[in-house]
């Protein structure tokens, strides 16, 4: 008798790729998981990544902070330069960052430029030709930027006038107050013609004005970080310049035991002459940003804090009743109502790729420079005596998100 197998060939062959098909199925769907586990350790690791190193970075910022306060104390209530040791301030604390992290500072002094809400009208005219407009276009500039934002300019140029904003699409009122951002310039007439081309791009006329220009209200601009122009501008030669420089650098003789900064503008006219125009400068920082930045390994997290040390520092003029409209249509959206240093606490806060901002004399914490926290479950307050005020707080953490700034948390 013949024995027949029990699964033919064609039925175990049939088998075996249902068996290999599953396992590749198998396979896919591994290695799927594995990578979506992956995505979501490496989110879980930067946001950890992330919230450790904001500790350590505004911890950072409060160590330059007590830093500056105490120098400014024992030297003559004022600061001039960072040289005077607030530079490094764990190694004048004699402290150090938490084990395993690095961090570092940088300056800029917006004070060694001119407030635009404080200039006048002939200094915007000469800082302009100083900038390399010719005499009737540095008028034009100033004129379209006054007629914009001061109250009770003339205006000179027809194409000016608040009535020609009427006919804009969307129509525009004219607002008569300081810019409060760079992008709003493109919205104002005349002066936009010498800041931006016909593409929207910085002309160099307009890359100058904002390397020499605040847009910040403060009184006095720092000679020890005198933007380049200024100097040109009140009618400073070459060789005035080369002086200063070659006294902060040492090459210029100094008296013995003098730092190499100035402290006050009689160390300036002793440098180069007492018929030198210095009004309107002084040798003091009044509005100083502060980038400091933490690292640990191959994680890293930028602060950049706004500072204002001085009384009567603010950031630009809050908006009046009714100009919601203007802003909005003046800046396309860029322009936002920022609170002004002394007035009540306001803060917003936005962000996008990573980066995330905070305006107003609040700060991170919702204190100012004397501001007030509540704390503890009785609702008791405390007041917090901040040396100086916090105008604005920027973070960007680095490696960027893979979110998109939709889906990413907000903590501040």
């Amino acid at each position: 008798m013949i024995s027949r197998p029990l699964f033919p060939r064609s039925r175990r062959g049939s088998v075996i790729v249902v068996v290999l098909v599953t396992l590749l199925l198998a396979s896919l769907m591994i290695v799927k998981f594995m990578e979506s586990s992956a995505v979501e350790l490496t989110l879980a690791t930067r946001r950890a990544d992330r919230e450790r190193l904001r500790q350590d970075a505004y911890g950072a910022l409060e160590t330059l902070l007590a830093v500056m306060a105490e120098i400014k104390a024992a030297d003559d209530d004022q600061l001039n330069d960072p040289g005077q040791g607030w530079n490094d301030p764990y190694s004048y604390a004699g402290e150090s960052p938490r084990e395993g992290v690095t961090v570092s500072y940088a300056f800029q002094d917006e004070s060694g430029k001119a407030s635009l809400p404080s200039m006048k009208f002939e200094e915007l005219i000469e800082l302009s030709r100083a900038l390399g407009l010719g005499d009737n276009d540095a008028k034009r500039f100033a004129d379209g930027l006054f007629a914009w934002s001061k109250e009770n300019h003339q205006t000179q140029d027809i194409e000016a006038e608040a009535s020609r904003y009427e006919r804009d699409d969307p129509p525009i009122t004219v607002p008569k107050r300081s810019l409060r951002s760079w992008d709003e310039l493109k919205a104002v007439r005349v002066a936009r013609e010498y800041v931006y081309d016909e593409q929207g791009v910085l002309t160099p006329f307009g890359a100058a004005l904002r390397e020499n220009v605040s847009l910040y209200d403060f009184e006095g601009t720092n000679v020890n970080s005198l933007a380049p122009a200024l100097g040109t501008a009140r009618g400073w030669d070459a060789t005035q310049a080369q002086q200063l420089a070659g006294y902060r650098a040492g090459k210029t003789g100094r008296k013995p035991g003098s730092p190499p900064w100035f402290r006050s503008m009689e160390d300036v006219t002793g440098v180069i002459g007492a018929n030198v125009d210095v009004k309107g400068l002084d040798a003091s920082i009044k509005l100083l940003r502060v980038t400091v930045t933490v690292r640990e390994g191959a994680a890293s997290m930028s602060l950049q804090a706004l500072l204002g040390l001085a009384k009567g520092v603010a950031l630009p003029e809050v908006a009046k009743p009714g100009e919601a409209s203007t802003a909005a249509g003046a800046n396309g959206g860029a322009a936002s109502a920022q609170g002004a240093a002394g007035k009540k606490n306001q803060a917003g806060a936005s962000q996008a790729d990573g980066k995330q901002t905070t305006t107003g004399q609040a700060g991170r914490r919702g204190t100012g420079s004397a501001g007030n926290a509540t704390a503890g479950a009785g609702g008791t307050t405390e007041k917090l005596d901040y040396p100086f005020s916090i105008l604005e707080v920027v973070e960007t953490a680095a490696p960027p998100s893979i979110l998109s700034p939709e889906a990413e948390p907000t903590s501040l």
